[in-house]
C-alpha cells in the first residue's frame, strides 16, 4: 500500500474535551463507554473472523478518529464499528466481505443481548439495508479521514524498544497487552505511536519490578517525555477501574441502527419503562 500523508491525527486534551458528542449533549462517561464499546466490538469481531490483530488495532483507531469528528447521536456505534472493521480488513490487506462482518455482528448483538440465535436471511430486505447501510458509514468514515487511514501502531515499537533496553522476555507479551488495550482510549489520538509505546513498557516494567536505566532517562532515547509517558500510564490505570462497558443507545438520528430484529423492540420497551410518559426524550443508560 502507498500512503500519500504521514500519520499526522492528534488533539489536545482540551479539543477531546469538546467532541461533537459533547457538543450534542452527550457527557464525558457516557463518551467513554460508547468509546469502550465499539472497540471491544471491533476486537471481538476481529476474532471470530479470524483477522490479524493489525486489522483490529487499525479498525479501533480509525474508531477513535471517526468519533472526535462526529457524534455518537447521529452515528450509531455498532454500525460504525462493523463499518471500521470491514474498512480496515481491505486497509491491512485481509479483506472480509461486507455479508460476513454483518453476520459476525448480527451474532454479537444477539448473545450480547441475551436474545435467541436467529437466522439472518441473506436474501431478505432487513440483510440488504444492513448492507447498504455499512457501506453507506464507510463511506462517511473515508469523507471523514479525507482518505487518508495511514495508521502508525505503537506494536512496532515495542519490541525494537524491549531489544535494545535488555529486559526479560516477559515484559514483551505484558507490553503487546497494554498497548492492545491501550486502543480502548483516545490515547491513540492524543499520542505519537512511540509515546504510547514507551508508556506500556513502562507500565509493564513497573508490573514485573524490572528496573530501566535512569542515567540518563531511557524514555530519551525514544523521542518521548515523562509527562506523555505518565499520562499513558494514567489512563490505562482509569481504563481498568471500570466497568465492563455496556451499550447505550443515545443516537438521535432516526431509531439506532441495529442488527437484530428483536433489540430494537427490547430497547424501546426498557426506554419506556424507566421514563415518565410526560418526559422529554432523554439519554437512557441500560
Amino acid at each position: 500500500m502507498i500512503y500519500t500523508a504521514i500519520d499526522n491525527f492528534y488533539l489536545t486534551h482540551e479539543q477531546l474535551m469538546n467532541t461533537p458528542s459533547r457538543k450534542d449533549g452527550i457527557d464525558e462517561a457516557t463518551e467513554t463507554t460508547l468509546r469502550i464499546y465499539g472497540c471491544d466490538l471491533i476486537q471481538e469481531s476481529g476474532i471470530l473472523l479470524r483477522l490479524p490483530q493489525a486489522v483490529m488495532a487499525t479498525g479501533q483507531v480509525i474508531f477513535q478518529r471517526f468519533y472526535c469528528k462526529k457524534s455518537f447521536a447521529r452515528f450509531d456505534v455498532k454500525m460504525v464499528a462493523a463499518s471500521c472493521v470491514w474498512l480496515a480488513s481491505k486497509l491491512e490487506e485481509s479483506p472480509r466481505k461486507a455479508r460476513q462482518v454483518i453476520i459476525v455482528f448480527h451474532r454479537m448483538e444477539c448473545r450480547r443481548e441475551n436474545l435467541s440465535i436467529e437466522h439472518l436471511d441473506l436474501y431478505s430486505k432487513k440483510f440488504s439495508d444492513l448492507k447498504m447501510e455499512i457501506s453507506r458509514t464507510e463511506r462517511h468514515i473515508l469523507k471523514e479521514m479525507g482518505f487518508v487511514c495511514h495508521v502508525e501502531h505503537p506494536h512496532k515499537f515495542i519490541s525494537n524498544y524491549l531489544a535494545t533496553l535488555e529486559t526479560p522476555p516477559e515484559l514483551t507479551q505484558e507490553a503487546w497487552n497494554l498497548a492492545n488495550d491501550s486502543l480502548r482510549t483516545t490515547l491513540c489520538v492524543r499520542f505519537k505511536s512511540e509515546v504510547v509505546a514507551c508508556g506500556v513498557v513502562y507500565a509493564a516494567a513497573r508490573r514485573f519490578q524490572v528496573p530501566l536505566p535512569e542515567s540518563p532517562p531511557w524514555w530519551k532515547a525514544f523521542d518521548a517525555d515523562k509527562s506523555g509517558i505518565d499520562e499513558v500510564c494514567t489512563v490505562l490505570a482509569h481504563l481498568y477501574s471500570l466497568p465492563k462497558a455496556q451499550y447505550i443507545p443515545v443516537c438521535k438520528e432516526g431509531n439506532p441502527f441495529t442488527f437484530s430484529s428483536k433489540t430494537g423492540d427490547s430497547q424501546s420497551q426498557q426506554v419506556s419503562k424507566e421514563l415518565p410518559q410526560s418526559s422529554p426524550p432523554a439519554v437512557v443508560i441500560s
